[in-house]
């Protein structure tokens, strides 16, 4: 039987001893009080009762475990040995999980002293094995204000920039749908987005009234927001996207743009402003030729 299994044994047996003693102090109790006082006699029925169902789902989990124990051949007991004979290839084994790697490490590890030495920063890592061997191992300190892990750069342009108008809740839900990971390697939660603005010294912009959405732009502007991805994508209304599928970022003040209120105006009337590329050189057509055409 693994150790796991004794442990769990154990405390199986530990809590049925306890429930079945509940039980029987609920059946002494319920036996003494007056007959008479049905709402007491009530209660305390119910409290056996449910005493009762708490050793009855006690005794069949520990029976359940009982059934679930497997009892090794002499075929598997000398591979066992000879894989403890041999750590390395048991921890390299391509079943080898991290659960039992850990378990691994809790069997044959006694305890771990960390000390720091100054010069060079380093900590020193004091492994005790249970066989009574000690090994030394050190790791380089981190500098101060530096990080073994850093995040993605683009990650933290996306945090200070979608700052400007969205909630923390959606900024790691935006980072998570592009694949981007925290330096750590992990998905991103509201904290670890707050943590790297905090380490970074990002702005927080969440009280801001400075920066708007297409859909607020076009809101304040009176239009539908396919006009104000028009006017954004002709250059007419300056803004800002870190990268496709996000959110564009307009500066309020550039709604006040003579460019820009001329084409809202414009689309209020009913009409376009004709646009001519800057780049494109002017035909002259003579009005002859057209007569005649």
């Amino acid at each position: 039987m693994s150790s796991n299994a004794t442990e769990q044994r154990r405390a199986l047996e530990l809590a049925l001893e306890k429930a079945r003693y509940q039980a029987q102090r609920a059946e002494r109790q319920y036996h003494t009080v007056d007959p008479d006082n049905r709402q007491v006699a009530g209660e305390l029925e119910v409290r056996w009762n449910d005493a009762l169902v708490r050793v009855g789902q006690l005794e069949a989990d520990l029976a359940a475990l009982a059934d679930t124990q497997t009892v090794l051949t002499p075929e598997q007991r000398q591979h066992v040995l000879e894989l403890g004979n041999d750590l390395s290839a048991l921890w390299h084994h391509p079943h080898a999980s991290p659960d039992l790697k850990k378990r691994i490490l809790r069997t044959v590890l006694h305890e771990i002293v960390i000390d720091t030495d100054e010069a060079p920063r380093e900590h020193v890592l004091h492994l005790h094995w249970q066989g009574g061997v000690h090994t030394q191992l050190r790791v380089p300190c981190n500098r101060t204000g530096h990080r073994r892990v850093r995040t993605d750069r683009t990650a933290i342009d996306l945090i200070r920039e979608l700052s400007k108008v969205c909630r923390d809740a959606a900024i790691a839900a935006t980072l998570n749908r592009l694949g981007y990971r925290t330096g750590g390697g992990q998905t991103w939660r509201v904290h670890s987005v707050q943590d790297t603005r905090h380490y970074y010294h990002l702005p927080n912009h969440r009280n801001d009234d400075i920066w708007l959405t297409i859909e607020q732009a076009a809101t304040r502007l009176g239009v539908s927001h396919t006009v104000v991805k028009r006017l954004i994508r002709q250059q007419t209304l300056p803004a800002t996207q870190v990268v496709a599928s996000t959110p564009w970022i307009i500066n309020r003040q550039d709604l006040d743009l003579p460019a820009v209120q001329s084409e809202v105006e414009a689309v209020r009337a009913g009409r376009q402003l004709r646009r001519t590329d800057p780049n494109q050189a002017e035909i002259p057509v003579e009005t002859g030729v057209l007569e005649k055409v």
